[in-house]
């Protein structure tokens, strides 16, 4: 039996890749599309739960066209930055679709962020209105922050955010960092004065006792996305949007099941897939309302996992593991 190994690769050696946020765009919009085609096996993720407020999941997903496939085992413990560790930590595996064998292992951490803030970009990009150009931001944490630079690919004329978010350190340091993109930033002192009247709002909070966002701050014209599920917006809210649009519905459904959206599910417009593959249009008129709550598909992740193992795949100066060296 031959030998067989694999290519590790911590974030640090991720990160000194440079891959830009376009790149990353354009991958996870392809693998959208290939959704709405109905080319990708990506199974609702199971999950086990060793704490109340936190999470390990399985999020496997294999692209029949494509001839790529792997799994994210990623987990989110809030309580972790406490104890100076990251609330989402994980791993990658890239695998051979032609033998199974795991052809790299990495860390999925920042591949967690940055597909994360393309889902959203990509929404923006086919259901924003004409000429957005404002923001309010509710959570100026890793997701908050990456979101807007993605946001900034796909949306020449935003140049107005609003941000909240509990610490005051962080707001300070989002409005530093980031009127270098070009953008005017307005630290608030409420979620209401950050989010009220813009053409888009962002919420990218952690488990709150009770939602954020009201129906009346939610005005015609504006595209809203929940990047925890249903938790930060009112039932109203969400029921009221003229269109709900979700990455998976099968997944949204699973997540209901588990006690999101306890005011009850909206009706599905479309899935971000179909809407990609050109099977429905993002937006109507102007005037609509809609709210986007993409749960997360493990095909976000594996395209770009799979992206960066090409990059480094041919290179010598890569660490290799042995998995094994023969049989037993």
């Amino acid at each position: 039996m031959n030998r067989v190994e694999f290519i590790y690769l911590s974030q640090e050696d991720i990160l000194e890749l440079n891959v830009p946020m376009r790149k990353v765009i354009d991958l996870v919009e392809l693998g959208l599309s290939e959704h709405g085609h109905g080319r990708v096996e990506n199974p609702p993720k199971p999950g086990i739960h060793s704490k109340p407020d936190a999470f390990i999941h399985a999020m496997p997903a294999y692209y029949r066209r494509l001839g790529i496939g792997g799994l994210k085992w990623v987990s989110g413990y809030p309580s972790n930055r406490a104890l100076g560790l990251p609330q989402i930590a994980g791993l990658m595996v890239v695998n051979s679709m032609e033998t199974g064998v795991p052809l790299a292992v990495m860390d999925c951490r920042w591949i967690t962020a940055v597909r994360t803030a393309a889902v959203s970009a990509i929404t923006a990009k086919y259901c924003a209105k004409r000429g957005t150009e404002s923001l309010g931001v509710v959570g100026c944490g890793v997701q908050g922050r990456m979101t807007l630079t993605a946001f900034k690919e796909v949306l020449p004329a935003l140049k107005t955010v609003r941000v909240y978010d509990v610490s005051r350190e962080a707001m300070d340091r989002y409005k530093a960092d980031f009127e270098r993109l070009g953008v005017e930033i307005t630290v608030c002192d409420s979620v209401r004065s950050a989010v009220d009247g813009m053409d888009m709002i962002l919420t990218a909070t952690q488990r709150l006792p009770e939602p954020l966002v009201k129906n009346e701050w939610f005005k015609p014209g504006c595209l809203g996305f929940g990047l925890e599920a249903s938790r930060a917006w009112y039932g109203d809210t969400i029921l009221g949007a003229n269109k709900f649009i979700t990455d998976s519905w099968d997944q949204t459904i699973h997540f209901h099941e588990q006690g999101a959206f306890p005011d009850g599910l909206p009706k599905l417009y479309a899935e971000l897939g179909e809407i990609v593959a050109g099977k429905k249009r993002g937006r109507h008129s102007q005037e609509e309302r809609i709210l986007a709550i993409n749960i997360g598909l493990a095909l976000e992740d594996v395209i770009v996992a799979n992206h960066v193992y090409e990059l480094v795949k041919d290179r010598g100066d890569v660490r290799r593991l042995t998995l094994m060296e023969e049989d037993f």
